[in-house]
């Protein structure tokens, strides 16, 4: 059984869970996202393995977790296992050890089912909608790049791909993502120009973006405040390191809209 949700809905359950930064990035999904969404949440909430296992977990639980799988890839539990209209209706906060057992069961399983997206179809033009036209002819270069790599699939992006696009403020929600997954790893790796220049670049985004994100701007302070001792680092990145901290201050999930 697959379930149809509406962005917009989505985000709303999203919030029910505490998943703030997740609620903002619910409302631009793709349809391809979206339907991905509905399949495995119809999976956690209706499937014969998850009656065996317990029975339905309810809608609205079942596609916030579908989210964090599919927009996320990570796996982790929600950071409110129950909603806030079910605890309003008298379950307990956490979940109890058959719920543990049934929620990981059924992502272990769901991870064996699920058929990988065509990663040769993950392009920013139908990722990130609508699609660009073709760059003016007496467009500049890194326009002219920009407009190139919006039909690059994702998966071949390079860091140097990522740097260019979000310096021009290009799918940020896309971007600085897959951004962040890489520079977890190591939040020096080079581009082409320095050592750090693609956390760099992630550090020059506009401070609108960040203001509805957690997640995201949790993770960049994080990485910032790593390496705000080192003695190695050029003076541009070391400026932008501390720019950053200091107008991105300690911040709860409660300081972020719903």
């Amino acid at each position: 059984m697959v379930i149809e949700v509406e962005r917009v809905v989505l985000a709303g359950m999203l919030r029910e869970h505490d998943e703030h930064g997740l609620a903002g990035r619910a409302l631009s999904v793709s349809d391809d996202e979206l339907a991905r969404i509905g399949t495995l949440g119809g999976y956690y909430a209706f499937s014969e393995d998850a009656m065996v296992l317990g029975g339905s977990m309810g809608g609205t639980r079942a596609l916030a977790l579908a989210a964090i799988d599919v927009l996320e890839g990570t796996g982790r539990s929600l950071r409110r296992h129950h909603s806030q209209g079910e605890v309003a209706w008298g379950m307990s906060e956490e979940p109890d050890a058959d719920e543990r057992v049934r929620d990981r069961e059924l992502r272990r399983h769901a991870v064996k089912r699920q058929i990988p997206a065509d990663q040769s179809k993950r392009i920013l033009d139908i990722l990130d909608p609508p699609a660009w036209d073709p760059a003016p002819p007496d467009a500049s270069p890194v326009i002219k790049r920009c407009h190139e790599l919006r039909t690059k699939p994702l998966r071949d992006f390079t860091d140097e791909d990522l740097r260019v696009m979000i310096e021009q403020q290009v799918a940020l929600n896309r971007l600085v993502g897959l951004a962040l997954t890489r520079l977890r790893a190591d939040p020096l790796r080079e581009s082409g120009r320095y050592p750090g220049d693609l956390l760099a670049s992630v550090l020059r985004v506009n401070a609108a973006f960040w203001e509805p994100l957690f997640d995201p701007e949790v993770a960049t302070r994080k990485l910032a405040e790593s390496l705000r001792e080192r003695s190695d680092l050029k003076p541009e990145l070391r400026e932008l390191i501390r720019t950053f901290i200091l107008d991105h201050p300690h911040r709860s999930a409660s300081d972020f809209p719903d």
